[in-house]
């Protein structure tokens, strides 16, 4: 049986941003996918124009990055059962044919990896950015990244406790890391770390103005840093009530309605 590839992308408030970035998804895409659209709780009509072009979205109210990397992960590797998922943020898209293959080989071998954005690449310590190769970082980045499904089974979920931005991404690639996917634990420059695995992946990032907020920043930051030595499994929920509020969104995703 082939490998099921899925690919999400994870949009807020960019209509036109996350329209042209499925259109390049759709257009470069060799190996066959199942996508989703995870959108924020946009009020510019996103969700209603990707659904018109025949693209299911999972939706609801604004949660936040995690969250709403939540709402495609699970989509991807639960309800559709796609043994690799690939997130792509809506301002990143393959730059040309075939792309995909590399991050499925990357997910497949390591259970997680990122893209190597040239703008942290003092963060490097070794290789070149192929799957064959991949850099060994001190830091990591989310614009695009891949998961296997082992993976998410094994170490969970975004921790939904973040909320709007910023060091989501950080605690679920170490937390992924302490199960054993996406890099190691080391000693770099006399500190022991964590070390995460990076590919180039043909990923273009265009850098738009971001929604991040410094409130949300210095709070997430501080959340992480008492997290992070917790390894234990997280679902996409965090308590009852948003165990409802994430079925209704995935049944919504499923019966095509918000």
């Amino acid at each position: 049986m082939s490998l099921r590839l899925g690919i999400g992308i994870v949009t807020y408030n960019r209509r036109a941003l996350v329209a042209e970035t499925v259109t390049r998804v759709l257009a470069h895409t060799i190996h066959p996918f199942t996508l989703v659209v995870a959108d924020d709780g946009s009020q510019d009509g996103t969700a209603g124009a990707e659904r018109a072009r025949g693209v299911v979205v999972a939706s609801g109210r604004n949660m936040g990055i995690s969250w709403n990397k939540n709402r495609a992960l699970f989509y991807l590797l639960a309800l559709a059962r796609c043994d690799i998922a690939i997130l792509l943020e809506d301002d990143s898209y393959p730059d040309s044919d075939g792309r995909e293959r590399e991050w499925i080989v990357g997910a497949s071998k390591w259970g997680h990896t990122n893209i190597a954005g040239g703008w942290f690449e003092n963060s490097f310590v070794s290789g070149s950015g192929s799957v064959d190769d991949p850099f060994h970082s001190i830091d990591v980045s989310a614009q695009c990244s891949a998961y296997s499904r082992e993976a998410i089974l094994y170490a969970g979920y975004l921790d939904s406790r973040f909320k709007g931005y910023g060091f989501e991404h950080v605690e679920h690639s170490v937390r992924l890391m302490r199960h054993g996917y996406g890099g190691e634990f080391r000693t770099v420059s006399g500190i022991h770390r964590p070390v995460h695995l990076l590919i180039r992946g043909g990923i273009k990032v265009t850098h738009p103005p971001s929604y991040s907020n410094k409130e949300d920043v210095n709070r997430n930051q501080a959340l992480c840093q008492l997290l992070l030595r917790d390894q234990s499994y997280r679902a996409p929920w965090h308590d009852d009530a948003e165990m409802a509020q994430f079925r209704a969104e995935m049944q919504g995703a499923v019966n095509g309605r918000t």
